[in-house]
């Protein structure tokens, strides 16, 4: 768990840095995420990243870990995460404590995220 969990902290870092290109080089090419607002599953680098480009355009989310739990699978690990929106000026937009990320991993890479 120790090397998924470094991995993560660092796409956590990566996320709140807006280092888009950094996030997917920690992903599988064939990467599963969630997009919660537009109730679908993002397929592949491409659209995870045109998914975060949009929302960085218009929103500050920032998202900070707080914990790590095992996974009911080898493959998997949960991150316990403190998660806030603001707006570009600064404003809270939305503010969601202990959201908890479930990833699975394939070859040391994340290959799957869902938000429970």
């Amino acid at each position: 768990m120790d090397a998924r969990k470094a991995l993560l902290i660092d796409a956590y870092r990566c996320f709140n840095g807006r280092d888009v290109e950094g996030l997917l080089s920690m992903m599988t090419d064939d990467v599963e995420w969630p997009d919660l607002p537009g109730g679908r599953v993002l397929r592949g680098k491409d659209e995870i990243r045109e998914y975060w480009q949009g929302q960085f355009a218009v929103s500050d989310p920032q998202a900070v870990p707080t914990d790590f739990e095992p996974g009911a699978t080898d493959d998997e690990i949960v991150a316990v995460v403190e998660h806030e929106v603001r707006g570009l000026g600064g404003e809270v937009l939305a503010d969601q404590y202990e959201l908890r990320h479930r990833y699975w991993f394939r070859d040391g890479l994340v290959r799957r995220m869902v938000v429970q």
